[in-house]
């Protein structure tokens, strides 16, 4: 794994020790913990090194501020949200502004350190559990109406549930598994285990899954998927292909 410089920053200073000690003798043990992104140097790192922020936030309005002062200071950083996964605007806001994942602030210690690793690879997961949340499929409180509350996923997201693409709706029978495996939070290599190919040829497939399906990474592949419920209702096209079924 390449140099890693994590930077913590967190509005309380009770989570921010919490998270050094954690980090501590591990490949991402804090060089700067802060309250604000603001705070933080911007000569900490070499041009060599990778920048990892790991940001707390309490209110999604605080977020596209610290995201842009992170931003602005490292420009190639990752920058990973830590927050309440039930707090679905935070989560929201978070991988519209640009944050390279959202981990839930109640996750295990050895989780998290692992999701570390995974991002600074260049292939950063997210819990299937928060995905269902944020589709309104979780267990978490029912609204008003004493239906799962839901959200409005936007463009940038995913394509609408009517916005049809032809032929370019209908993935390989390969390329379905490897969607399969990206919902369940799969990494390249894993996946590349489990059926038996490269990395590289897995690389290939998640490119054309996503230009088929029009979203940009895998975590949007993956809220996608979920979505239009694809995985569990696989048609065959003329071609071989699976054609992948909306959601009723």
């Amino acid at each position: 794994m390449a140099s890693v410089v994590c930077v913590v920053v967190h509005p309380s200073r009770i989570a921010r020790e919490g998270l050094k000690a954690i980090l501590a003798k591990t490949p991402f043990d804090p060089v700067c913990t802060t309250a604000s992104a603001e705070k933080v140097p911007s000569t900490i790192a070499s041009t060599r090194e990778q920048v990892l922020v790991l940001m707390g936030v309490r209110e999604a309005g605080d977020l596209a501020q610290s995201m842009s002062a992170a931003k602005a200071r490292f420009p190639d950083a990752h920058v990973v949200v830590v927050g309440d996964f039930c707090n679905r605007d935070l989560v929201v806001t978070a991988l519209a502004v640009g944050a390279t994942t959202f981990i839930g602030e109640n996750v295990a210690t050895s989780a998290l350190i692992k999701e570390l690793e995974l991002v600074v690879q260049g292939e950063p997961v997210i819990s299937v559990l928060l995905i269902k949340r944020l589709l309104g499929r979780g267990s978490g409180p029912a609204s008003k109406e004493g239906v799962a509350p839901s959200i409005t996923l936007d463009q940038r997201q995913l394509p609408k549930p009517e916005d049809k693409a032809g032929p370019n709706q209908h993935l390989s029978a390969r390329e379905a598994a490897i969607l399969n495996a990206l919902v369940q939070g799969a990494s390249n290599k894993v996946i590349a285990y489990q059926l038996c190919i490269t990395e590289a040829t897995v690389k290939v497939h998640v490119k054309a899954i996503l230009r088929k399906i029009r979203v940009r990474n895998r975590t949007q592949a993956a809220i996608w998927a979920l979505h239009h419920q694809a995985l569990g209702k696989p048609e065959k096209a003329g071609n071989g292909e699976v054609a992948l079924a909306e959601g009723a």
